[in-house]
């Protein structure tokens, strides 16, 4: 009888084992970008975009380092929304400091996908919770890289493509919801060395210029009214750039 159950427990913990190793082979990086930031030609930040597919979920996670004076403080970002056409929103974290205290923000979906539930903690004070409304085909902010390479094929020179999204880390403002459209644009002599699509985006009345790859994510992206550009780098020239 002994022996039975050990050769039961045997296979019960063999299959357990495979589950869990396909579930993990089933994981997709779709890249891992390191990218330097640029304001008026000074440096003024590096940070690290990494992109996942994990079973029907994708993922976002952002790690930025700023200067600030003399000193370099960090903040993380993660959220994942469905794997799908659409991106809806599942969860969203943010970790910063402001004046030297923790700030946090987690933001949740509820109500069957209608309603986005934000909890904002400054140190150990917790504010009272923002609810926001989740109307269709509306993504987070922060899923627009993931948003671009979801929608590349649909991107084109024809017609700007239009795209809605939740400013989830503005909550001083209620995160409000912003329109913006997509373009493609001629091909200028950096997007022909470099192999990309140079992309128009206009977002919040305030324009951009993306260079992408045919995975969607971005080579390097120019903000001419705030004169700042972001460059995709290696890791080793982010972690000396400030």
């Amino acid at each position: 009888m002994l022996r039975i159950v050990s050769i039961f427990l045997r296979l019960f913990v063999l299959l357990i084992s495979i589950k869990i190793t396909t579930t993990f082979a089933q994981a997709e990086i779709l890249w891992d970008n390191w990218y330097t930031v640029t304001d008026h030609g000074a440096p003024n930040s590096y940070y690290n975009e990494k992109v996942e597919v994990a079973g029907d979920h994708i993922k976002i996670q952002v790690n930025t380092w700023i200067a600030d004076g003399k000193t370099i403080h960090m903040e993380n970002l993660g959220a994942s929304a469905k794997n799908t056409p659409l991106l809806e929103p599942l969860l969203y974290n943010f970790r910063t400091k402001e004046n030297g205290i923790d700030k946090s923000i987690d933001g949740t979906i509820i109500n069957g996908g209608k309603v986005f539930s934000i909890k904002v903690t400054h140190g150990t004070k917790v504010e009272v919770p923002l609810r926001a409304e989740m109307l269709p085909k509306l993504i987070l902010a922060s899923f627009f890289p993931v948003w671009v390479h979801k929608n590349y094929k649909r991107i084109s020179g024809v017609q700007p493509i239009e795209f809605t999204a939740i400013l989830e880390d503005q909550v001083e403002k209620q995160v409000p919801i912003v329109k913006g459209t997509a373009y493609e644009m001629n091909a200028d002599d950096f997007s022909k060395k470099t192999n990309t699509r140079k992309l128009r985006i206009e977002f919040g009345k305030v324009v951009w210029f993306w260079y992408v790859t045919k995975k969607g994510d971005a080579i390097r992206i120019d903000l001419p009214r705030l004169d700042k550009q972001i460059n995709q780098v290696s890791k080793e020239k982010a972690l000396k750039f400030l």
